[in-house]
């Protein structure tokens, strides 16, 4: 297995569990614990699935299908965050709280950041491929 998936759901538990465990003060927040619970489920899976098709597009020669890959999967999980925040606000119209949206997003940039720096760190990524200029000096 992975190491990316290990720390993925160690991730997920970790935020379940303190969602859990502090659900009190986030109602304090005014964050909804149900659907923060729904969001992290949805942006783990999101970022589950865009994390096999990302690792498939390193092994592809061409760097655009790579690019286009990574840019792809960003704007779905993207659109996923703003799916989840628009079906919130239509089911909660009397209920609204910023804290919740927040949290939405701030889910997305922890799982988009996890995500991004696995890709990274594995061995034959396009960033140890020599991508860029090693010297730009004139030959002499």
């Amino acid at each position: 297995m992975d190491k990316f998936y290990v720390k993925l759901i160690i991730v997920f538990c970790l935020i379940n569990g303190i969602g859990i465990a502090y659900s009190h003060v986030l109602e304090r927040w005014g964050i909804e614990n149900i659907v923060g619970l729904t969001g992290n489920i949805l942006l783990a899976l999101a970022t589950f699935i865009s994390y096999y098709y990302n690792r498939k597009a390193i092994g592809v020669k061409s760097n655009h299908v790579f690019i286009r890959m990574v840019y792809l999967s960003t704007l779905i999980k993207l659109l996923i965050c703003l799916a989840a925040v628009v079906t919130y606000v239509y089911l909660y119209r009397g209920h609204l709280t910023k804290g919740t949206i927040l949290l939405f997003f701030f889910l997305y940039v922890l799982y988009t950041v996890l995500e991004t720096t696995s890709l990274i760190r594995k061995p034959g990524s396009r960033i140890d491929e020599g991508g860029g200029e090693e010297d730009a000096g004139p030959e002499e």
